[in-house]
């Protein structure tokens, strides 16, 4: 086989690898994103603080009315769950677009240190999906290393 054979085939399965990467980004998950954690309180058993996150919407369709909040790992009836308030409603993000979020939000301080050594928020998107019905999707989001003030 000629070099350039072995070139358009190597130059084919870099582009379907490519693409199939980004559609299995869109289509793992409905939302994703960054975000930041700003003006922390730690009351000792609660943490209060402002997240400031972008959510890119991957749901195939634009979303309105939507909500944004914390849920606790566990049964939602544990006595944990009584630890966590706050949201952030009436959000609208067209598909294949960001929106810019801010809330604050208290949760149980294990789960806010667990945050801060690197596990995922569990955070959730609350909205009416295209079939009517109301649809409870995880946000996957991931530390925002940006500084402060630094321009995005």
């Amino acid at each position: 086989m000629s070099f350039k054979k072995h070139l358009g085939i190597a130059a084919a399965i870099l582009s379907i690898s490519i693409s199939g990467s980004v559609l299995y980004a869109e289509h793992g998950r409905n939302f994703a994103g960054s975000f930041q954690i700003r003006d922390v309180v730690d009351s000792g058993n609660v943490v209060k603080f402002d997240l400031h996150a972008r959510i890119f919407n991957y749901s195939g369709a634009d979303i309105g009315g939507a909500t944004v909040s914390f849920a606790p790992r566990g049964p939602a009836r544990s006595p944990e769950a009584a630890d966590y308030s706050g949201a952030i409603g009436d959000i609208a993000v067209p598909y294949r677009r960001f929106v810019d979020v801010d809330g604050t939000f208290t949760i149980p301080a294990r789960e806010f240190h667990a945050i801060k050594r690197g596990a995922m928020p569990n955070v959730f998107m609350t909205y009416v999906n295209a079939d009517g019905k109301e649809a409870h999707d995880r946000i996957e989001l991931r530390p925002d290393l940006t500084p402060k003030g630094a321009a995005q």
